[in-house]
């Protein structure tokens, strides 16, 4: 982030801090004018050193008109991490300004800066300006008019930079947000990068904001975690922002609450009005405006390139779960374009015409170089999800072709699931009865379980049971099942041709959690539950080993106790995957001990997010992937623990 100006208050209202509304337009915006800057990681080749970024700046026409007297530009250039800090000694860090912004009031540069024109043709996708390398003089480039809506302009900055054979920071100034320097932290050539995974960045009950905190607590420790050992990218693992309350605006207001499917069917058949249009597009540039915008968040998104998927809270809760004469009302489809439309552009710098160009496929699935050794992949999971389908078979086509044609440097992958691929769903009938069992004292799910009738009283939405969104959204779903092992069959298949080790994360389920998948090895004719835990020697050696880490939520609250116990208690045995695989669940405190069956510690109620890091192999090769799940003890408190979990890379025979 800046440096020591990252405490300077422009004279502009800032927007509202820790706002969670039930319904957003544009006098949240508390008179501000500016936000961003939003940064983005756009590509990094790891031959060359060459890292592209892009960062993102909305304003209002007269804001751009009193800053800029021509079209807005972007300055930068590369410093040395190392040297004196005013005379005493000690290395120059700038990212002390952030820790002590964090420990202090938590100013942030980007809370005080508020924010949409027709879209510019003949752009090729192309940036310009020289690339800044240590050493050499300011590079300098234009902006590019990204969007405009009505009179908010959407200013995208390209950035090339070139990582050398040391750290170093990149110091960077827009004449749209004067008086500020922002700094990021460059890894070195042959450095192994540090990143951190986060999901579910909201709440969906406003309500819990005085509790938890909101934003603050867990982003918090993100930037102090990053004034101590830089971070080099923030991956954003899906529900970045909570979207639900589009169907709180004055027009849409419970559109979305019927209790029968024939009065669905009746409001499927209502047209999207140009004033729905309008309104609709407000929430969405209110919400990402304010939301991007709030202490210590802003922060981040400044000072750490972000790499970005989105889940269903992005557009609303449960889209692509919902039956098809739903998905295809107009008022849903006319809601969709607009998240759509405002999600290219807060958390991926594009439009829809420049997909391609900007390196996307499927929608916006990516493939990243995280370093030589580490490649991330990012699907696209929401833009053409429907009940029978999580992506479509040209992704895999696609993603099949990226990954074989990677170098053989990768020896780790790591793929980015917004829903967990394997979580343990328990049986109806033991699910009621633990309910039943372990929640009968508190007097109103007693009254929901007793003569009022539980099914009266349990949330509807488009004439279905609110909860079923998410247990279709599961890839275990009997919808999903095939898919996910078609999924699991290809990359056991890569990780045997190109010995890539392949690690997934998630998000979610409001709870933290590790799994695995592994071969049957010598034990494949024994009855799995038997099976013991494989060695860490077996591990490295088995391509069927896939772990899962499941980060989430960086600011939701956890689901009730009894909710992780039913969970728990599903998962507390393993099961057979494929034919040949075992899949089971483990305990943080107790990942390899005994693989012991206790379902009370699988799943961790904490919100929590992940850092990543490699460890130095001792043979020269690629090391271990150490992911470091940084859990809050205590809702609210920002007091946080660590559990440490290690992958091998796949040992070559």
């Amino acid at each position: 982030m800046g440096c020591g100006s990252s405490l300077h208050k422009p004279q502009i209202t800032p927007a509202p801090a820790n706002v969670f509304l039930p319904y957003y337009n544009l006098s949240v915006l508390g008179g501000s004018e500016v936000f961003g800057p939003f940064l983005l990681l756009r590509s990094y080749d790891p031959d060359s050193g060459c890292m592209h970024l892009s960062a993102l700046v909305v304003c209002s026409e007269e804001h751009g008109s009193k800053v800029s007297s021509g079209t807005p530009s972007v300055s930068w250039w590369v410093e040395p991490t190392s040297g004196s800090d005013g005379g005493d000694g000690r290395p120059h860090n700038p990212l002390a300004a952030v820790a002590a912004a964090v420990a202090g009031n938590g100013v942030g540069v980007g809370n005080a800066h508020g924010a949409g024109l027709g879209v510019q043709d003949g752009y090729d996708g192309t940036a310009t300006g020289p690339a800044a390398t240590a050493g050499a003089t300011t590079a300098e480039a234009t902006g590019y008019l990204l969007y405009s809506w009505r009179n908010w302009r959407f200013w995208r900055f390209q950035m090339h930079v070139m990582c050398s054979a040391t750290p170093h920071w990149l110091r960077y100034q827009l004449n749209l947000v004067p008086e500020h320097t922002f700094t990021v932290a460059l890894p070195a050539r042959d450095q192994a990068w540090s990143w951190a995974l986060y999901t579910c960045n909201g709440l969906d009950n406003p309500g819990n904001k005085d509790s938890t905190g909101g934003l603050q607590p867990l982003w918090s420790d993100i930037m102090s975690q990053h004034a101590q050992q830089p971070l080099h990218v923030l991956v954003g693992g899906g529900d970045q922002i909570y979207n639900d309350a589009v169907f709180d605006g004055p027009l849409l207001k419970g559109w979305d609450h019927t209790l029968k499917q024939s009065d669905t069917s009746n409001k499927a058949s209502i047209p999207f009005t140009d004033e729905m249009r309008q309104e609709v597009e407000e929430f969405y540039f209110s919400h990402y405006c304010v939301h991007f915008s709030q202490p210590v968040y802003a922060q981040a998104l400044a000072s750490i390139p972000s790499v970005n998927i989105w889940d269903d809270h992005d557009i609303f809760d449960g889209w692509g779960s919902y039956p098809a004469y739903i998905q295809a009302a107009p008022v849903l489809k006319g809601v969709f374009a607009a998240a759509h439309l405002f999600y290219l552009l807060f958390q991926q710098h594009t439009r829809v015409d420049l997909l391609e160009s900007d390196g996307f496929w499927s929608g916006t699935s990516a493939l990243h170089r995280f370093g030589s050794s580490v490649a991330v992949v990012l699907p696209d999971t929401r833009s053409f999800r429907t009940i029978s389908q999580v992506c479509p078979p040209t992704f895999y086509a696609e993603l099949h072709r990226r990954l074989m044609a990677l170098p053989e440097t990768v020896r780790h992958v790591a793929l980015v699931l917004t829903v967990p691929i394997l979580w343990p769903m328990p049986d109806l009938p033991s699910a009621i009865q633990t309910f039943s069992n372990d929640i009968t004292r508190d007097k109103l799910l007693n009254e929901l379980m007793g003569i009022t009738g539980l099914m009266r009283k349990l949330p509807m939405r488009f004439g279905e049971i609110e909860i079923l969104d998410d247990l279709k959204d599961h890839w275990d779903s009997k919808e999903h099942k095939k898919e996910r092992d078609a999924l699991l069959k290809m990359l056991i298949h890569l990780s045997a041709e190109r010995a890539f080790r392949f690690t997934l994360l998630s998000g979610d389920v409001h709870c933290a959690g590790y799994g695995m998948i592994h071969g049957r090895g010598d034990e494949s004719e024994s009855d799995v539950e038997d099976m013991p835990v494989p060695t860490e020697k077996q591990r490295a050696a088995d391509p069927r080993f896939i772990p899962q880490i499941v980060s989430s939520a960086i600011v939701n609250v956890p689901p009730p106790s009894y909710v992780l116990l039913m969970n728990g208690r599903a998962g507390a045995h393993p099961m057979s995957v494929l034919g040949d695989c075992v899949w089971r669940m483990m305990s943080l405190t107790r990942h390899f001990h005994l693989g012991s069956k206790s379902p009370d510690d699988l799943l961790l109620g904490e919100r929590n997010w992940c850092r990543v890091a490699q460890r130095d192999a001792e043979d020269g090769h690629s090391g271990k992937l150490l992911f470091s799940l940084r859990c809050e003890k205590g809702l609210g408190t920002g007091r946080m623990r660590t559990y440490k979990l290690e992958v091998p890379p796949l040992r070559r025979l």
